[in-house]
């Protein structure tokens, strides 16, 4: 009896060992039923996030494994924001079987995060991608807290950290329309072209920190800063670039803008108020201008000057944005030294001038020809 007994509980064992394998192998590989999957769903919108997910698998070194996710706009489901291969869930498992709010936090490493095309847009155009995302988020009770996100988008390491409030009873403000929705991606993919032209020495460090409600994004506060080292674009080469700005009580502000290549510098800062869609700016410059404006397409505003020192200048004004065609109004001053006009050379020019969107009126300007004589 006694042989029995013991052959018996090591049979039992091994079979409950086997059993246990076997489960954890199943869920593993093929995962957690529609049922798992719809709470994990359901459990992410109540913080906020509308999501799908494919796949639910138990990792054991990593718990609860949602993959395949696609993240989309929590005001207007048919828009897709992102696409995540692996999020892992950290979930409180009593309250889970209790029916109650059970997600913790969710950790997502070494993700990539593949944004969508607009429509009609050629397949073959990069993605809005961003490589390498590590993040750990936390959901505390109405609230949804970025302890540290980390990730590289077009060669730019982007930080964000912040918090949301998502209270239970939160309903989203305007949605947004599938025209705004398609011109927010035609923005995005051109941002992802632009930023492909350029060469960084080293990656770039884009910071953010950001803080607001769900239910009303338009009025979060956002802080950035950027800072670059060495980067060319086209055959232009510059030193570095620092920017400083932020978004509050819908007015963004850039405060600091300086960038410095091999011949001078430029500076300038910025304010648009998104109530009535105006802008103020100001700005002065040294830097190499040929080279800049030849490296975005822009040579033809030049295209009769030939300069032997860097011209410099100092502007300000004002812009009503708007419907339609931008009313710009600014007032400036520029000084070039050593340059020539359609082959004319000159020792020195300076010169006052307005523009008021239409046209530009010259209101002083002296000039030195290499003769000495004055025009």
């Amino acid at each position: 009896m006694r042989r029995f007994l013991v052959t018996t509980t090591r049979f039992l064992v091994v079979l409950a060992l086997g059993a246990m394998a076997g489960g954890g192998w199943y869920l593993a590989r093929k995962g957690f039923g529609r049922k798992w999957r719809g709470l994990v769903v359901e459990e992410l919108h109540k913080h906020g996030v509308e999501a799908s997910v494919r796949r639910l698998t138990l990792d054991p070194f990593r718990g609860l494994v949602a993959r395949d996710v696609r993240i989309f706009d929590y005001k207007n489901r048919e828009n897709t924001i992102a696409e995540i291969s692996r999020i892992s869930l950290d979930v409180n498992y009593a309250a889970l079987l209790q029916h109650q709010p059970f997600l913790n936090a969710i950790d997502i490493r070494n993700a990539q995060v593949t944004l969508p095309l607009p429509e009609g847009a050629d397949p073959k155009l990069p993605h809005a991608q961003i490589k390498n995302l590590h993040a750990h988020i936390y959901f505390p009770p109405e609230q949804i807290y970025v302890s540290q996100a980390d990730g590289i988008f077009c060669d730019i390491r982007i930080s964000a950290t912040g918090q949301l409030i998502k209270r239970n009873d939160y309903k989203p403000s305007t949605e947004v329309t599938p025209e705004e929705w398609q011109r927010r991606l035609v923005i995005l993919q051109r941002l992802v072209s632009e930023l492909n032209q350029f060469k960084f020495s080293e990656l770039p460090h884009l910071q953010i920190k950001f803080s607001g409600d769900v239910a009303q994004l338009e009025n979060a506060r956002v802080e950035g800063t950027l800072q670059t080292g060495q980067w060319q674009r086209g055959k232009y080469q510059a030193q570095k670039l620092t920017m400083t700005g932020e978004f509050a009580d819908q007015t963004l502000s850039l405060r600091q803008c300086e960038l410095q290549d091999d011949l001078g510098g430029f500076s300038a800062s910025a304010i648009w108020r998104r109530p009535e869609d105006e802008l103020e700016f100001q700005a002065r410059s040294s830097l190499n201008l040929r080279a800049l404006l030849e490296s975005f397409g822009l040579s033809r505003l030049v295209s009769d000057i030939t300069f032997l020192a860097p011209p410099r200048f100092e502007v300000s004004g004002t812009a009503k944005l708007g419907e339609g065609q931008p009313r710009w109004q600014a007032l400036g001053h520029a000084v070039l030294d050593r340059f020539a006009y359609k082959g004319i050379p000159f020792l020195s020019a300076n010169a006052e001038f307005s523009w008021d969107g239409e046209r530009t009126m010259v209101r002083d300007i002296l000039s030195h020809r290499t003769t000495s004589s004055n025009l």
